[in-house]
């Protein structure tokens, strides 16, 4: 049986590159180096609005409704 790992990662980039077209308010189908690199690296720069919120020192959107619903139960 024929190993399809390679269709299969082909695929989901070609399902990904269609989905992130349209980031930031433009059309990156007509530029293919800023859409191969929208596969790879959905955020624009690492700065405090488009980073990892803990780099900052701040929790993630699912770590804040974890703490809320877990101090509710509470």
């Amino acid at each position: 049986m024929k190993d399809l790992a390679r269709a299969l990662r082909r695929h989901h980039a070609a399902r990904i590159k269609r989905a992130r077209r349209f980031y930031f308010g433009i059309d990156n189908s007509t530029d293919l180096r800023r859409l191969g690199k929208l596969l790879n690296t959905p955020t624009p720069c690492s700065c405090w609005m488009c980073g990892n919120p803990r780099r900052q020192g701040e929790l993630s959107v699912s770590e804040l409704l974890h703490a809320l619903t877990w101090h509710e139960d509470a």
